[in-house]
This record gives structure tokens, sequence and C-alpha cells, in this order.
């Protein structure tokens, strides 16, 4: 697998911060309670949410961030679409 760029780092955060936005949003401050509102692990949720970071140690990315696949399960949950997930100030930055 190829190693993450900066930028695939940041916009992988970004995708994770938005999840995190719209999530509380949908549900409130805690992740059982959207995955039990959508039926799903809360492992998964934490696992959306989760930030790629740098091991300070190896300089290595640690996590992956999500698919183009994720983001489009997330948003048929909430019933929006993929235009309005990345229609936000966070991806203009």
């Amino acid at each position: 697998m190829a190693e993450l760029s900066k930028e695939d780092i940041i916009l992988a955060n970004k995708i994770a911060k938005r999840i995190k936005q719209l999530r509380i949003q949908s549900t409130g401050v805690k992740q059982i309670d959207f995955a039990n509102k959508y039926n799903i692990d809360r492992q998964i949720v934490s696992r959306w949410e989760s930030l790629i970071v740098v091991d300070p140690k190896t300089g290595k990315p640690k996590g992956r961030g999500v698919t183009i696949y994720t983001v489009e399960k997330f948003c048929k949950l909430l019933g929006i679409t993929l235009k309005d997930f990345f229609n936000d100030p966070i991806f203009l930055k």
C-alpha cells in the first residue's frame, strides 16, 4: 500500500472531523447513540472519526482514513448527498 502524503493525511482528517460534526448534529455527543440509532457497531463509528497521526518515533502515519464508499454509506444513513457532505468550509481551508 502506498504511503499517505501530508496532503492525504490532511484530507483524511478533515473527512473524519466532518463525519464527527454531522454525527453530533444528528444524534448528539455520544457515538453509542448514533450507533444505536442506525444499528451499527460503535467501534465502526469510532474508526470513521479516527484521525491519522504521525508516529513521532518512526515518522510514519498511524491510521488509514475512510474510503469514499464509507463516506457514501455515512451520507445515506443521514439522508444527505456526497455534495452536501463535502460542501462545508472545512474543505476550503
